[in-house]
């Protein structure tokens, strides 16, 4: 009877990754991930003592990750947003008339949300794209989608809160 390929793979992958610390065994499968386009749940950072910031309890809720974040620009307004719709909530693509509703009900409404996306998406590395457009007018509906760099942007604050050390700019 011929091996299993996947049983295969999973025997070599646990065997490299036993020989490495876990942080380092992290970035690697991140990489691998990454480089073969596979997305997993939200990873959950806790802070001693207190719940995980990235909420995976009834508890947990948009206002509560907002506050806790506490963006301040219009661009980190909505990469916290897009952060919490598409790795926590599990959408695919954001839509920024969503991004922008999330935002309105906390009393941080955007006043022109795709111009915002628009900066997103004009710094380099790329904090977000756009991966469609609803239509052929300059206001047809757009949905973007948060980049590998713009989640570990946000990941950086939430570490920041975590760890309790002074913010990189």
């Amino acid at each position: 009877m011929a091996e299993d390929p996947e049983i295969r793979a999973m025997a070599s992958v646990a065997e490299i990754l036993s020989q490495l610390e876990s942080g380092a065994a992290e970035r690697v499968l991140r990489w691998a991930a990454e480089r073969f386009g596979v997305s997993f749940g939200p990873k959950v950072k806790t802070r001693p003592h207190q719940e995980a910031v990235s909420p995976d309890s009834n508890t947990r809720n948009f206002a509560d990750f907002f506050a806790e974040l506490h963006p301040t620009t219009e661009n980190d307004k909505v990469l916290v947003a897009g952060y919490w719709l598409q790795q926590i909530q599990g959408q695919e693509e954001l839509d920024a008339q969503q991004v922008n509703s999330e935002l309105r009900h906390l009393g941080h409404a955007i006043s022109n949300i795709t111009r915002t996306f628009g900066r997103l998406m004009e710094q380099r590395p790329q904090l977000a794209i756009q991966t469609h457009k609803g239509g052929a007018s300059k206001q047809a509906r757009k949905r973007y989608r948060i980049t590998a760099e713009g989640i570990r942007s946000v990941e950086r604050l939430i570490q920041t809160l975590s760890t309790g050390a002074p913010q990189e700019s």
